[in-house]
């Protein structure tokens, strides 16, 4: 007979209790690590739709005349949080976000902007997803609660970078003894500008040179920087040729002021003083002629002028180069026009089709009443010199910048709310 002390036999007891115990606690750790693998998985897929939610509503905030379209953004984040993560209607009707911004303009708190006018800022906040716990219930845990959300920054446009933009390269770009003056923007040339002993380039803000600055620093206000990046049109994203539907051929006998927007081709504009009706005034092939001793004085409100070239008296793009329709405004002009303050042609003054090659002549003095933006990518400002007493309330850009007499000045003030107004730019997540 082998005789077990009853010693031995408790240990056993004891240690089959103690693997039993472990196995539990084993068991309850494979599971609660299952558990929190399956919430941690449907977490990233959560912030991914909250991601893809306030991105898609960051793209579509505003429309094509740059006004905000709540309803299109709201509706692109709900649509993108389906898709991703099978957000229902009514789980945003049951959203609440303590962490909202401050224009909800949906029934649900959960996809909120910043501003009513002018919003910068979107955070879509995705209904709580609850997950069930398979195992950790053991543990008291029968669920977890899915919260994820993210906000986007979107560069809102509506600012040039420069308030007068010189854009040829490789050219000098010759002021002689001009003054160009910008009050609230900035000054770029690519390529190199140059002045005389009684030029002057000066500005409240930059001056930016791609290539060289030559003249005296003392004709700079400020310094230039020099050895600047060459930057892009900044108008690329306007839509030319303009939209014509329901212009008509304009035909004019001797020198009589326009009747009002159509399609024209010259005019001999001297000694004239003309209100131009609002609306657009498509200028195809021909100069309108202001110039000379006697004053002209062509004004208007809302309206823009875009000059483009012509086959058989017909409005067609320029060829690259080409040089068609512009406006001689030198001499004793004022060419006191503002552009339209909404839709597509909103802060567009003078508008040259981008290969139109042409020279816009204007004085120092003939400003008197001008608002909105020059836009000449391949053409030429020609400031003559009568004197300085007017401001051009205008954004320019233009392929190159040239000062004629003594004294010559281009005296502007870029107010980009009376402007063209760039798209929105960049989007990118911030929270």
């Amino acid at each position: 007979m082998v005789l077990v002390r009853r010693h031995d036999r408790d240990e056993r007891g004891a240690a089959a209790v103690l693997v039993a115990v472990m196995g539990v606690l084993l068991l309850l750790m494979v599971g609660l690590v299952l558990d929190l693998g399956l919430a941690r998985d449907t977490r990233g897929k959560s912030q991914n739709a909250a991601d893809a939610s306030a991105l898609a509503a960051g793209n579509v905030l505003y429309d094509d005349a740059g006004s905000p379209d709540f309803g299109a953004a709201v509706a692109a984040a709900k649509a993108y949080a389906g898709q991703n993560f099978d957000v229902s209607p009514a789980d945003w009707s049951a959203c609440t976000d303590s962490g909202r911004l401050a224009h909800t303009p949906d029934a649900s708190p959960c996809i909120s902007f910043d501003s009513v006018s002018a919003p910068t800022k979107v955070r879509v906040r995705i209904p709580d997803r609850r997950v069930d716990t398979a195992f950790a219930g053991l543990a008291g845990i029968e669920s977890f609660t899915i919260a994820t959300a993210a906000r986007v920054v979107l560069d809102r446009g509506g600012v040039l970078d420069c308030g007068l933009c010189v854009l040829g390269s490789g050219v000098e770009h010759d002021l002689q003894n001009g003054d160009a003056t910008v009050h609230g923007g900035n000054i770029h040339f690519n390529g190199s500008v140059a002045v005389s002993n009684n030029g002057l380039v000066a500005t409240d803000g930059n001056i930016t040179v791609e290539g060289s600055a030559s003249g005296g620093m003392a004709n700079y206000s400020p310094d230039p920087r020099t050895g600047y990046p060459a930057i892009d049109d900044p108008l690329a994203t306007l839509a030319l040729p303009p939209d014509m539907t329901g212009l008509t051929g304009q035909t004019i006998a001797g020198n009589e002021c326009p009747p009002g927007p159509g399609i024209y081709s010259g005019l001999n504009l001297r000694g004239k003083t003309c209100t131009l009706p609002p609306g657009l005034y498509v200028v195809a092939g021909g100069l309108w002629d202001l110039a000379g001793n006697t004053a002209t004085q062509l004004n208007g409100t809302g309206v823009t002028i875009y000059l483009t070239c012509s086959s058989l008296a017909q409005p067609r793009q320029c060829a690259q180069g080409e040089q068609g329709a512009t406006i001689d405004a030198s001499g004793n002009a004022t060419l006191a026009i503002k552009a339209p303050t909404s839709g597509p042609l909103a802060g567009l003054s003078i508008v040259y089709d981008r290969n139109n090659s042409q020279t816009l002549r204007l004085t120092g003095n003939g400003g008197a009443g001008f608002t909105g933006t020059i836009y000449g990518k391949s053409a030429t400002l020609q400031m003559n010199g009568n004197g300085c007493a007017s401001t051009f309330r205008a954004a320019i850009i233009v392929n190159d910048l040239t000062m004629a007499g003594n004294p010559s000045c281009l005296v502007a003030r870029y107010v980009p709310s009376e402007n063209w107004a760039p798209p929105p730019g960049e989007l990118r997540l911030d929270h």
